[in-house]
C-alpha cells in the first residue's frame, strides 16, 4: 500500500498537467477566433451605411415590394462620332425617357483617352450621365494591366481623370468610379492608388455567379476587410480599404440561358434576331426584379449597337423600363448614394441624391461639337468594320509603339476620402480593335489549350500506373 501511493500521486498531477494544457489550447484557439471574427467582415465589424460586406440582402432591410429596382448600364472606352447616333438615340437629348421620379434615364460611361471627342463627354455630363475613368492609353498586351506597378498604373489613372476634368470642363471629384481595360485588376498596386486619389468605387472585379435565372444577386460592398470573394482575374487586392467600394461585374446569362457573360455584347451565344435580343435583356432583369432586387449590371462595348437588330433591342428596353413605376436607370455613383441611404419608393421622389440634372433639353451648353471622327460609310454587318475604324486602328497601334518612350509623372496622394460630392457622367467607347482585333479573350471563356494538356497528362500518368501495377502482380 505505501508503494501505491506515490503512484497514485503522479497520475493526479498528470491528469491536473493534461488538464492545464487543454485548457490553455482551448483558451488560445478562442483567442485566435476572436481575432479571426475581428478581421472578418460580419454584421458586428461592418456597420453600414460607410461599410457593406458582401452579400443578398437589401440594404435597409428592406422589402423587396419596397426597393427600387436599379439598371447600371455602363459603356467602355471612347466617345466619338462612331457611337454618338446611339447615344441619342437611346438616350433622348430631350429627356423624354424618364424614370418613376421624373427624371431622364441615365448611364455611366468609362472613357479612354484615345479617340475621344470630350466636347461629345462634356455634352452627355450635363444631360445627368457619370462619367468614369478607363485609362489614358487602354494600352495592350493584356499582361502589361496585370504586371503595372503602382507608379504605372498611377499613370494611367490619374493622367485620364485630369484629361477628362480638362477637357471635358468636369470638376475632378466628380469622376468618381475606374473601371480597367480588358477587366484586369493590378492588385493593391492599383487600389492603393484609387483609395488614396479619392475615387470612391471601382467597378472591374468580375464575380461569375448566379449562372442561372432565378437566384439572387450580389449587393455593392466595401473593402473594410480586403476583398473576401474568389479571385477570378488575378492580381486582386489583399489589404483593407475602408469605405471603398466595389460595383461587381455580375455576369448575365445569355439568351439560351446556357453561359454567363461578363459583358452583354461578349456571350458565347448571341442572340439571331432583335426579339432573341430583347427577351435576353428583359430575362436577366427579372432575375433581379423578382428576387431581391439588386442592381441589374449591363456592361457593354458600343460596336455591339453597330448591329441594328442589337440597338432595336436595347431601345426596346429602355423604353419597356421607363413605363414602370418601380425601375430607375440611372448612374453608378447614385445606385451607391442610395445603398448609403436606403429610401422606399414611396419616398423617392424627394430623395435628394437622385434630383434631375440641372440643364435644358437639347441645348446643355450651347456649343456645336466639332466630331473628331467622321466614318465614311455604315455597314450594319456584325463584327466587321468601316475604312475609319481601320486607320484608326494603324494610328493606335503606332501611338501603343511610342508610349514606353513617354515620360512619367510623380503620383499626388491624398487621404481623405469622401463619398458623393455631385452629379457625374461617364463615357462609353466605339473603338473596335479594343476588344476585338487582338485576341482578346474574356475570363469566362476558359482555355481549351490547357484543358488539353491536362487531359493527355492525366491519360500518360494513367497509362504508366497500369503497367507498373503488371509487373507488380
Amino acid at each position: 500500500m505505501k508503494t501505491t501511493l506515490p503512484v497514485r500521486k503522479c497520475y493526479l498531477c498528470l491528469f491536473v498537467v493534461l488538464v492545464l494544457c487543454c485548457l490553455t489550447t482551448w483558451s488560445e484557439q478562442q483567442q485566435q477566433q476572436q481575432q479571426q471574427q475581428q478581421k472578418s467582415c460580419t454584421r458586428h465589424t461592418c456597420r453600414p451605411p460607410a461599410c457593406r460586406c458582401p452579400g443578398h440582402s437589401i440594404p435597409g432591410g428592406l422589402r423587396s415590394a419596397d426597393t427600387p429596382q436599379m439598371v447600371l448600364l455602363a459603356f467602355d472606352d471612347a466617345v466619338n462620332w462612331d457611337n454618338w447616333d446611339f447615344y441619342l438615340r437611346l438616350f433622348p437629348p430631350d429627356g423624354r425617357r424618364k424614370n418613376p421620379n421624373g427624371c431622364p434615364q441615365t448611364a455611366t460611361f468609362f472613357v479612354s483617352n484615345e479617340f475621344t471627342d470630350y466636347c461629345m463627354v462634356s455634352k452627355l455630363h450635363a444631360r445627368g450621365m457619370e462619367i468614369g475613368d478607363h485609362s489614358v492609353t487602354h494600352k495592350l498586351p493584356r499582361k502589361w494591366w496585370t504586371d503595372a506597378n503602382e507608379q504605372e498604373i498611377g499613370q494611367e489613372v490619374l493622367n485620364q481623370r485630369r484629361n477628362i476634368a480638362d477637357k471635358a470642363n468636369i470638376p475632378e471629384w466628380e469622376i468618381r468610379g475606374w473601371r480597367a481595360p480588358f477587366l484586369q485588376p493590378a492588385g493593391d498596386d492599383l487600389f492603393t492608388i484609387l483609395y488614396n486619389n479619392n475615387f470612391t468605387y471601382d467597378s472591374t472585379m468580375t464575380y461569375s455567379f448566379p449562372k442561372n435565372l432565378y437566384s439572387p444577386v450580389l449587393w455593392p460592398f466595401t473593402l473594410d476587410f480586403g476583398y473576401p470573394l474568389v479571385c477570378n482575374i488575378a492580381r486582386c487586392p489583399n489589404k483593407s480599404y475602408p469605405g471603398f467600394w466595389i460595383i461587381p461585374v455580375v455576369v448575365t446569362m445569355d439568351y439560351m440561358e446556357q453561359k454567363p457573360c461578363a459583358y452583354v455584347d461578349h456571350c458565347d451565344n448571341m442572340p439571331k434576331n432583335a426579339e432573341d435580343t430583347y427577351q435576353f435583356l428583359w430575362k436577366n432583369f427579372q432575375r433581379n426584379y423578382r428576387s431581391n432586387r439588386a442592381p441589374l449590371y449591363l456592361n457593354l462595348h458600343s460596336p455591339w449597337l453597330g448591329n441594328s437588330m442589337y440597338l432595336d433591342a436595347m431601345d426596346q428596353f429602355l423604353q419597356k423600363l421607363s413605363q414602370m413605376n418601380d425601375v430607375y436607370v440611372i448612374p453608378v455613383h447614385k445606385a451607391l448614394a442610395w445603398q448609403v441611404d436606403p429610401t422606399p419608393l414611396d419616398r423617392l421622389k424627394d430623395f435628394k441624391p437622385w434630383a434631375c440634372p440641372n440643364h435644358h433639353p437639347n441645348q446643355e451648353d450651347g456649343r456645336v461639337c466639332t466630331f473628331t471622327f467622321r466614318p465614311k460609310g455604315k455597314i450594319e454587318k456584325r463584327h466587321q468594320t468601316s475604312i475609319a475604324e481601320n486607320k484608326k486602328k494603324q494610328l493606335f497601334e503606332k501611338i501603343v509603339k511610342n508610349s514606353g518612350s513617354n515620360s512619367r509623372t510623380n503620383i499626388s496622394r491624398r487621404t481623405n476620402l469622401h463619398f458623393g460630392h455631385g452629379d457625374g457622367k461617364e463615357s462609353e467607347g466605339g473603338v473596335v480593335h479594343h476588344h476585338n482585333e487582338h485576341n482578346h479573350r474574356p475570363w469566362y471563356i476558359r482555355s481549351s489549350s490547357v484543358l488539353l494538356k491536362a487531359s493527355m497528362l492525366l491519360i500518360i500518368l494513367t497509362f504508366v500506373l497500369q503497367r507498373f501495377a503488371k509487373k507488380l502482380s
